[in-house]
């Protein structure tokens, strides 16, 4: 778990705080837009499989809001996220 003075606590609480969350192969939600990153540690989220790129993660329900599986883990008990399976993928970390 991480320290509230860890470098990637930046204010997300404001919008993730007790959000529901869904682990997610990420895909373009549309053609002008290629890649996101994760909310804490900016790891790249993208279709395309790179040495340097996520191609699943942890997201709001929305799919606008992307989190790693390791800020996932360190996050998420002081976030007090809930992952919601949808029955579109399972998550490896319960």
């Amino acid at each position: 778990m991480a320290k509230y003075e860890d470098w990637r606590l930046l204010g997300q609480e404001k919008y993730l705080k007790g959000k529901a969350l869904a682990y997610r192969r990420w895909k373009r939600p549309r053609p002008d837009w290629d890649h996101d990153h994760c909310e804490f540690c900016g790891a790249k989220f993208m279709e395309e499989p790179d040495a340097d790129t996520l191609q699943e993660g942890y997201c709001t329900l929305d799919e606008y809001h992307w989190i790693c599986p390791e800020c996932f883990r360190d996050f998420r008990e002081m976030s007090g996220w809930q992952v919601v399976e949808d029955n579109i993928q399972k998550s490896p970390i319960t």
